[in-house]
């Protein structure tokens, strides 16, 4: 019986858990223009870039984070805007 009970507890342990990050999507976004931009690293190594709504896979933001590719999008946008 008690082999029963620890195997049921293992079973409820690993299924309840999990091996990757799935669910640890890295985003930064902010809004420029009434547009939304957000940019999330993908697992592989890319990130997907997504404008209102509309997304494209880039391979690399040449050296910056997702967080200054960001801000610097977002800036030059409002500064197009004035």
């Amino acid at each position: 019986m008690k082999k029963v009970v620890l195997f049921m507890a293992f079973a409820a342990a690993v299924a309840f858990s999990s091996c990757s990050k799935d669910d640890d999507n890295k985003c930064e976004s902010c809004t420029a223009q009434d547009q939304k931009i957000e940019i999330c690293e993908n697992s592989d190594g890319t990130y997907t870039l997504t404008v209102d709504g509309q997304s494209s896979t880039i391979e690399s933001l040449s050296g910056l984070t997702a967080k200054q590719t960001v801000e610097a999008t977002c800036a030059a946008l409002n500064t197009l805007g004035n």
